[in-house]
């Protein structure tokens, strides 16, 4: 498989959310993502409906993030985000998991929380992220099975705000628990193209990449218009 510069742009979800995203911060997003014909680009939601409008006329999705960073809001507030971000006509919706709910062994309630956001956003994307780097494999694996059974359309590994990043590892067994049955996003620490072409190789379909690195890529990615050959990987050898 080949992945042209347009591809790898397509699978990048790009973002600004440092804790002092700025005005001008915004403005340099949508610019990229008019450069580059991002994915989907993503924001602090009191920047969300200025994000919408500037991209409109673009080939990039207005994007939103719910629970953001932590997860730990109630779930209550949790649906009054997604259906405002529904109201707005998002083409993305992130959610982040409950981690301490999922790393006390409240699987039900995790659910719960996943279904409640599932169905209030119903017929849009959907993905739930389950912070990968903070758990162990047994509960990296619950919490993809619990989002898949929940309904995600993706399951992403991270919120970029942990001090770790995701690892080829992390894709790789993600990959395995959920198989088909939905996609993988891969989030947090992301920064070079050699990473991005390994994760796709292991079956990961999207990219949450921070501004600055998103363009990095982009840059060295064009100096290559024929595109990239995915790198053989071997799933079940990722450890």
């Amino acid at each position: 498989m080949i992945m042209t510069p347009h591809d790898i742009a397509r699978s990048i979800d790009a973002s600004a959310l440092k804790i002092d995203t700025t005005h001008d911060d915004l403005l340099s997003l949508v610019a990229a993502c008019k450069q580059y014909d991002f994915g989907c680009a993503f924001i602090w939601q009191s920047y969300s409906e200025e994000l919408r409008d500037l991209l409109k006329g673009t080939e990039t999705e207005f994007g939103t993030s719910l629970g953001f960073p932590s997860g730990q809001e109630t779930t209550e507030n949790k649906v009054f985000q997604a259906k405002y971000f529904v109201s707005l006509g998002a083409g993305q919706i992130d959610m982040v998991m409950n981690v301490g709910w999922l790393k006390s062994g409240f699987y039900e309630k995790v659910a719960e929380d996943i279904r409640a956001v599932r169905e209030a956003c119903r017929g849009f994307s959907l993905k739930v992220i389950i912070e990968a780097m903070l758990l162990d494999d047994a509960q990296i694996i619950k919490a993809c099975e619990i989002a898949r059974d929940c309904g995600a359309d993706y399951v992403k590994s991270g919120t970029g705000f942990s001090s770790a990043p995701t690892t080829t590892r992390h894709i790789a067994l993600m990959k395995r628990t959920v198989g088909g049955a939905c996609k993988i996003k891969a989030a947090g620490g992301i920064r070079g193209l050699d990473t991005l072409l390994k994760m796709r190789a292991l079956g990961c379909d999207r990219f949450g990449i921070g501004l600055a690195s998103a363009v990095n890529i982009m840059r060295e990615a064009e100096k290559h218009p024929e595109g990239f050959a995915l790198p053989d990987v071997d799933i079940n050898k990722e450890v």
